[in-house]
């Protein structure tokens, strides 16, 4: 009788035993991530004439970043880097808002010397706000310092927000066409920064499948224990350059960055979706076929000079994989901020994704 006992126990035991949760995926997180990663604070002399001209935008540009190490620190996994094809050299070395800002004895940290270099610049706007990480390079080399000391780190999407169209204004320098070879010279840039060994790239993510759009909708994304510790980009570019960068790539073979493409091409795996308010039930939709996804909780400073925090709810509930926010805890901040602060609930800058995990689902350490 006592054996019948202890077996009928262990039954129960086994039958009463929580399934083990399956490995999670780089898809099944949600983290804060930053918009235009980069930036630094206009010049004082530059923004009270472009408040002048134009307060409009000038409202709109009036804010900064940490540093992309700060970042990180502060657990942003998802940045963004803005980039400008110099080829030659020196198509940006002499902003007109450098030349404004050193009359009025403005000390600015600009380094002309290095923008006479070629290579891929980083700045938001030509002429007015130019203040950045630097060159694509160095940027992206800060990001691989911070990230080889903290191996254990949630993979950190960066986001490449490609200019290529002309801005058609008197004496502001436009942007060069992205034509294949500055495309290729892109992705060179990277690896001459990053092992690779140190990236996910789309042929990671693809294995065996037919396209890359199969590989994630079907045996999902890499794990994300093997994901941890590595960095990967997605190319934020409009469509004729995203169809550059993947002729005679299909599924983006060979390529280091991932691209944005509709959902039903078979290069699809990442999403960018601006406004959650109104594209949620489709972020969720995309998120729950194996997409990822990068929203915003705000833009342009409207929700943090309202206070206004129905745009990141929105954002949060989605499941967007990455809520990219101005503010951040421990951003910058002005004379007019209300506190406006972006963080997921509780407090917390990474956690389970909600819509593709159930809840309780713990982030392993």
């Amino acid at each position: 009788m006592m054996k019948v006992l202890l077996t009928l126990a262990a039954v129960l035991a086994t039958a009463a035993a929580p399934a083990p949760q399956a490995p999670l995926r780089m898809n099944d997180i949600q983290v804060v991530g930053s918009h235009n990663s980069y930036k630094k604070r206009i010049a004082p002399a530059v923004f009270a004439e472009l408040e002048r001209r134009d307060p409009k935008l000038a409202a709109a540009l009036d804010y900064d970043h940490l540093t992309l190490a700060q970042q990180l620190d502060r657990g942003l996994r998802q940045l963004e880097i803005d980039i400008f094809a110099d080829p030659q050299g020196g198509r940006f070395a002499h902003p007109m808002g450098e030349t404004l800002a050193k009359a009025e004895g403005e000390q600015t940290g600009f380094d002309a010397p290095t923008m006479m270099k070629p290579g891929f610049k980083v700045f938001h706007i030509p002429e007015v706000d130019y203040r950045s990480c630097g060159t694509f390079k160095q940027c992206i080399g800060q990001i691989d310092t911070w990230s080889r000391a903290h191996p254990r780190h949630l993979p950190i999407m960066v986001t490449i927000n490609a200019a290529d169209r002309p801005i058609n204004k008197p004496g502001v320098t436009d942007p060069l066409p992205l034509t294949a070879p500055l495309l290729d010279a892109l992705d060179a840039e990277i690896r001459d920064v990053l092992k690779p060994s140190r990236i996910i790239t789309p042929d990671d993510v693809r294995g065996n499948a037919a396209t890359l759009r199969e590989a994630v909708t079907t045996k999902g994304w890499p794990t994300l224990e093997s994901a941890r510790g590595k960095i990967w980009f997605v190319l934020d570019t409009p469509a004729d350059v995203s169809d550059r960068y993947r002729a005679g790539h299909p599924s983006l073979k060979g390529r280091p960055i991932f691209g944005w493409y509709d959902t039903d091409q078979p290069e699809a795996s990442v999403e960018i979706v601006g406004d959650p308010r109104t594209d949620g039930a489709k972020i969720k939709a995309w998120v729950k076929q194996g997409f990822i996804v990068r929203t915003r909780s705000d833009a342009d400073t409207r929700e943090a000079r309202e206070n206004d925090y129905a745009r990141q709810q929105a954002a949060i509930d989605s499941g967007a994989q990455a809520v990219s926010t101005d503010y951040y805890p421990g951003a910058p901040t002005r004379g007019w901020s209300k506190g406006f602060t972006v963080t997921l609930p509780d407090g917390v800058m990474e956690r389970c994704n909600p819509v593709t995990q159930a809840a309780g689902c713990k982030l392993p350490k």
